[in-house]
């Protein structure tokens, strides 16, 4: 029986480990080379009146609230 000996080196890097050592270009750049790599424009009236929507509902717990509510 012979024994096989392999040298001890580190794999050769794939593609995908050298994009997981790369920095991350930020969530908002991520999304927008989604949309325009996937072409779903039309996601982006959707994610605007849902964002006005949050930022309704976070302004109803402040001294703002009044002033919203006569917009309704």
């Amino acid at each position: 029986m012979t024994d096989h000996h392999v040298p001890e080196s580190s794999p050769p890097q794939t593609d995908f480990a050298e994009q997981a050592e790369q920095a991350s270009p930020g969530l908002v750049m991520e999304f927008v080379q989604f949309l325009s790599e996937n072409k779903k424009w039309w996601l982006i009236p959707i994610l605007l009146a849902v964002g006005m929507i949050a930022i309704l509902v976070a302004l109803s717990s402040t001294a703002v609230a009044p002033l919203i509510y006569p917009l309704f």
